[in-house]
C-alpha cells in the first residue's frame, strides 16, 4: 500500500520531459498559488495582530481574555480580604469596619470565581 502511494505521488509530480514549456508553466502557476496562499496568511496574521491591540496580546483573545480577567479579579478580591482580615487583627477599635470591608472583598471575589466556573460549562 505504501509503495503505491509513494508511485501514485511521484506520477502526479512528475514532469514529462516531452514539454519543458509546459512544464515550467505549471511550476510557475504552482510558485504563484504558494505566493499567494502565504500572502494571504501573513495578511489574516497581521489583521489578528491588529485586531487584539496591546491587552489582547497579553491576555489572548475575545474567548480567553474574559476568564484571564476575572482570575485577576479573584485574586485581588483575596489579597484584599486577607489585607482586611489583618487590619482588623492590628487595630482594636476599627475591627467591625475592617471585617465588613472583608466580606465584601470576599464576595467580589467569590463573584469573579463563579464567573469563571460558569464560563466553563459554555
Amino acid at each position: 500500500m505504501a509503495f503505491d502511494r509513494k508511485a501514485a505521488k511521484e506520477s502526479i509530480q512528475a514532469k514529462s520531459g516531452d514539454d519543458a514549456e509546459f512544464d515550467e508553466a505549471q511550476v510557475g502557476a504552482h510558485d504563484f498559488q504558494l505566493k499567494i496562499a502565504q500572502e494571504n496568511n501573513r495578511h489574516a496574521e497581521t489583521m489578528g495582530r491588529q485586531d487584539l491591540g496591546f491587552l489582547g496580546r497579553a491576555l489572548g483573545g475575545e474567548k480567553t481574555a474574559p476568564t484571564y480577567i476575572a482570575f485577576f479579579v479573584m485574586v485581588a478580591g483575596l489579597a484584599g480580604t486577607f489585607y482586611c482580615w489583618s487590619q482588623a487583627g492590628a487595630t482594636g477599635d476599627a475591627t467591625g469596619f475592617w471585617s465588613s470591608q472583608a466580606e465584601r472583598a470576599l464576595a467580589f471575589s467569590a463573584s469573579a470565581l463563579a464567573y469563571i466556573f460558569g464560563r466553563g460549562n459554555k
